[in-house]
């Protein structure tokens, strides 16, 4: 049975939907990253997903119950659903233990509870301190905490990690994956950023339009996008316009670059080949037939942007140990199998 499982969900505001005809089943003990954006949905589903907006048309069902449809909506505070909103929202006149008790103040075993709970976000230490107190990445363990001590069927959260410095992002997405495991919790993470969603998530949902355009492991999406939207909605892409040659190569600028599995390919047939960075190269000693435009310094590596002879800016990864000249010379090829999209499946 599926921790929570979504069919033709709409919603939205004054009777106008926000998000139309989302559906998705999400297994046990996994965590779902919702990631598009401003304006694609991500908050609005997640809002009704926590029972602060009733659906306009279908359904919402918690391990097997129905919590929301459009003929019964059980109350937000009646579905063991736990929270946890952007800013944290800790109480600042409580300690951290006050704080991750605050729920279950009526349960026997609350003591117990909370001593276990900062136990795993590794705050015992801190149990008297007010939130005031600590830094932005421990507010928002203690956050996950307090929304963890009911032991809700499902935790959502709501852009976790935006008030974070960025040197904080990185090591609180472990601690919240980790986090997570300890206690398996089934959650849903709504996020803008791409790195975010690719490195925490099992399951990746994209938005766009206030409609769903891809579900799937972050991987697969990631290599086989199924539509130009979703490639970029991943990552830098490059886009170059290929004709097919055989059922599994196409002809571009570069020359012939194999494809992955697009299904039936006919030669001659026009469309575009997907290409990330990663799969396109500098080759050194070949004939030019391309002018450095651009670098970009990103610590662990630079994104390189270059023109071909044909006109197409073409972008590329290398090591930052590499150092290249706007305005000089060189050969790019395609180096990796591409996706090929034909002309009727292009959806810029």
């Amino acid at each position: 049975m599926s921790a929570i499982s979504i069919q033709g969900l709409s919603a939205g505001y004054g009777g106008e939907a926000v998000i139309n005809d989302i559906s998705f089943e999400l297994a046990e003990q996994q965590l779902l990253a919702i990631l598009g954006p401003s304006g694609s949905g991500k908050s609005t589903l997640l809002k009704t997903i926590a029972g602060f907006l009733t659906p306009m048309t279908g359904s919402i069902t918690l391990e097997g119950v129905t919590v929301s449809s459009t003929t019964s909506l059980v109350p937000p505070e009646k579905r063991n659903i736990g929270l946890v909103p952007q800013e944290g929202s800790l109480f600042p006149h409580l300690d951290v233990s006050a704080n991750i008790g605050f729920g279950i103040k009526r349960d026997p075993n609350a003591r117990a509870r909370v001593d276990e709970l900062l136990e795993i976000i590794g705050m015992k230490e801190f149990a008297h301190t007010r939130p005031q107190e600590l830094s932005g990445g421990q507010q928002q363990r203690v956050a996950l905490a307090r929304a963890l001590a009911p032991k809700p069927k499902l935790i959502l959260l709501d852009e976790p990690f935006t008030a974070l410095d960025t040197s904080l992002r990185a090591q609180m997405r472990e601690d919240i994956r980790s986090i997570l495991t300890l206690t398996s919790t089934t959650a849903i993470m709504v996020t803008h950023d791409q790195e975010e969603a690719l490195a925490t998530a099992d399951q990746l949902a994209l938005m766009q339009g206030g409609q769903l355009i891809a579900y799937g492991v972050p991987l697969s999406l990631y290599n086989n996008p199924e539509s130009i939207s979703v490639a970029r909605l991943l990552g830098e892409i490059n886009v170059i316009p290929a004709v097919v040659e055989s059922n599994n190569s196409v002809r571009t600028d570069f020359g012939v670059s194999l494809t992955k599995d697009s299904g039936e390919l006919n030669p001659g047939d026009s469309g575009t080949l997907i290409v990330r960075p990663e799969a396109i190269a500098i080759v050194e000693n070949s004939t030019p037939n391309a002018t450095i435009i651009d670098s970009l310094f990103h610590g662990h590596d630079s994104l390189i942007s270059v023109r071909t002879d044909s006109g197409l800016v073409i972008k590329l990864r290398e090591p930052t140990h590499i150092t290249r000249t706007p305005g000089a010379r060189c050969s790019v090829n395609v180096t990796r199998p591409g996706i090929f999209l034909p002309q009727a499946r292009i959806n810029p």
